[in-house]
């Protein structure tokens, strides 16, 4: 009987719609089975039944019970987390319904959705002004852009919530004692260096003492230009040791990033074990930034970070990572037909003239002879475009994977339901 109720679409939709029209003051339970069906309406287990069944009554009246465990996962929420979810389904893609949405969501309070639907209007109409204003975007120079995009091309850093320039964060998190001890460190830094790659012996073994004596993290500055920048694997080796060695902060941000940017896989795995144990919460906070990069790869990356150091602490930001955006730029073909010699020397494609202004200038005037030009077999145009692509993250799926004992795949949806029933 729960089979034929489960697979009966219409009555689900029937609910569904009902539900609609109830006060928004009632709840949406919903209660996720195992064999992939859901129950939704409100849960009415009595006390002696908990940890045994699963009572839910619908809206239609109807009480469905099921054993415990038959059931995944069971969640409380708000009715109308249960109506967007219905009407976001149904919303055409145009740039008026997605609007109207957007609207709906702002008088409800859910601000994130409301940003999607935004988002969406955008993708439809990447010109539409009132959808950038509303995300906060900047228009420069005919180009929109968001808030920090913005400020950081136009050279600024973000600093404690505000935008500043890198020289004014540096006078607000330096004295100017730290300064000189910072000059000091690049300078004992290139020198070392130097050595290291230098030919005699006596020089590398001081180097190497000295580097591996170094806990100050003020020396950091001058350790990732002349160790950690560098192409020797080696340098950048040594880099990630000496990082260890600091007591800091700025170290484990330093290994992070060495984590998710350096080009050597075996570097970056190094780099992340060694984070110690007690510094992977600060760990974990920085790789949740990364999985917010343009780049897909250092999204990746960050996600094998975090399965790395098996915290708990980043699955809802990995659920929102498992499908990212990234924007690339192609390189498109123009379509031609063919290449020909028009009146006068005219030489032209498809595609308008294939020759710098001059040398057609001197072909229409009869200074160039036509017969000097030879034509390029199926010559070609090309123009650059930008496309947006929606990319599945396989080592985000990992990770979860890892952290959580579960696997829904790539359904975001089904991810968050689960961990909203984990936190109730």
């Amino acid at each position: 009987m729960l089979h034929r109720f489960l697979n009966n679409s219409k009555q689900i939709s029937v609910i569904m719609l009902t539900m609609i029209s109830l006060p928004l003051s009632l709840r949406a339970d919903l209660v996720r089975l195992k064999q992939g069906g859901e129950l939704r309406g409100k849960i009415v287990t009595n006390a002696n039944e908990v940890g045994y069944r699963v009572c839910v009554r619908t809206v239609t009246g109807a009480i469905i019970t099921v054993h415990k465990k038959d059931v995944e996962f069971e969640t409380r929420r708000p009715l109308y987390y249960e109506t967007y979810e219905l009407k976001s389904r149904l919303v055409p893609e145009t740039v008026k319904a997605q609007w109207e949405m957007a609207e709906w969501c702002r008088e409800q309070r859910l601000k994130r959705q409301q940003e999607i639907h935004l988002e969406k209007m955008l993708a439809i109409d990447p010109d539409h002004e009132v959808a950038h204003r509303l995300l906060g975007h900047v228009e420069r120079d005919g180009k929109w852009a968001s808030l920090e995009e913005h400020m950081l091309d136009q050279g600024y850093v973000k600093h404690r919530g505000r935008y500043i320039t890198p020289e004014e964060k540096m006078l607000l998190e330096h004295s100017q004692e730290e300064r000189e001890r910072q000059s000091e460190w690049m300078a004992k830094a290139s020198l070392w260096a130097s050595w290291l790659t230098g030919r005699l012996d006596k020089q590398r073994e001081i180097a190497l003492e000295n580097f591996r004596g170094i806990d100050d993290p003020l020396a950091i500055p001058g350790l990732q230009r002349h160790l950690g920048e560098q192409e020797n694997r080696d340098l950048r080796n040594l880099y990630i040791e000496t990082l260890s060695q600091i007591n800091d902060s700025s170290a484990i941000s330093a290994l992070v990033r060495m984590g998710v940017f350096d080009g050597d896989r075996g570097l970056r795995l190094r780099a992340i074990e060694k984070i110690p144990e007690n510094q992977t919460n600060f760990a974990v906070a920085e790789f949740v930034q990364h999985l917010r990069d343009s780049q897909n790869v250092v999204v990746r990356r960050a996600a094998t970070g975090l399965r790395t150091l098996g915290s708990s602490k980043a699955v809802p930001q990995l659920i929102d990572a498992l499908v990212t955006n990234h924007s690339y730029r192609i390189k498109v073909p123009n379509p031609t037909t063919g290449v020909s010699i028009g009146p006068g020397g005219a030489v032209s494609s498809g595609g308008g003239s294939i020759l710098p202004p001059d040398i057609q200038a001197a072909l229409l005037t009869g200074v160039m002879s036509p017969d000097n030009i030879i034509l390029p077999p199926g010559a070609q145009s090309f123009h650059w475009e930008t496309v947006n692509v929606a990319q599945q993250n396989p080592e985000v799926l990992e990770a979860l994977k890892s952290l959580t004992a579960v696997d829904f795949g790539f359904d975001e949806r089904t991810w968050k339901l689960w961990l909203l029933s984990q936190n109730t």
